[in-house]
């Protein structure tokens, strides 16, 4: 009998998760002690992924989409809602993370998805601090995530990961999910600035996921 789904792909991007811990943003919005312009320039820059890989969803398979529901999982509605609240107004120009995502199958959809639902998980600490250290609720959505709907929303995830956790195609999992993360990694590292004018677009041409 094969480990199941979840434990391999927490394995196999164990380490990048680990760095993300160390990362100056969040490990700053984690502790409740970031400013407003870095917490603004955080939410920006992860606007930029969310937006980006958002763009795709219209592609992902439909069983998938339904069974998961999908369509709720975008977030990032609720990170220009935060950058609203914090004063930024002109989302649009923010830029977008520019990786052109080749999923397909559905265990690649999953394993790329692994990497943005499973850091709804974390979120919930992250926004308790945030609160502590006096941003609003209206500040605050992204990690917040899908509130009282977290748990039922990362079961049903993980019930339909777990659909595939004998398929031959499971390694296809993993794979997304270590190079999303991957990806995340190198879009994050250039997050200072990331809200404001002088920032200009992104300077990597192009992220290859698959």
């Amino acid at each position: 009998m094969k480990a199941d789904l979840r434990a391999r792909l927490r394995e196999a991007t164990g380490e990048a998760h680990a760095r993300m811990h160390t990362h100056p943003g969040f490990a700053a919005a984690a502790s409740g002690r970031i400013s407003t312009r870095d917490y603004r320039d955080l939410l920006a820059r992860l606007h930029g992924f969310h937006r980006g890989f958002e763009a795709h969803f219209d592609s992902a398979p439909a069983a998938m989409a339904q069974a998961i529901a999908l369509p709720a999982r975008r977030r990032s509605a609720a990170l220009a809602e935060d950058l609203r609240a914090l004063g930024l107004q002109d989302i649009e120009a923010l830029p977008l993370w520019p990786a052109q995502v080749a999923l397909e199958s559905e265990p690649q959809w999953l394993g790329a998805l692994y990497v943005t639902e499973g850091a709804t998980l974390g979120g919930a600490a992250i926004s308790r601090a945030l609160a502590e250290a006096g941003f609003g609720a209206a500040q605050r959505r992204f990690f917040e995530g899908y509130g009282a709907e977290r748990s039922p929303m990362w079961r049903s995830f993980l019930a339909r990961l777990e659909r595939h956790a004998d398929d031959p195609e499971a390694a296809a999992a993993q794979t997304a999910a270590e190079a999303t993360f991957s990806a995340f990694e190198a879009w994050m590292r250039d997050w200072r600035g990331a809200s404001g004018p002088e920032h200009g677009r992104n300077r990597l041409d192009q992220v290859e996921l698959l």
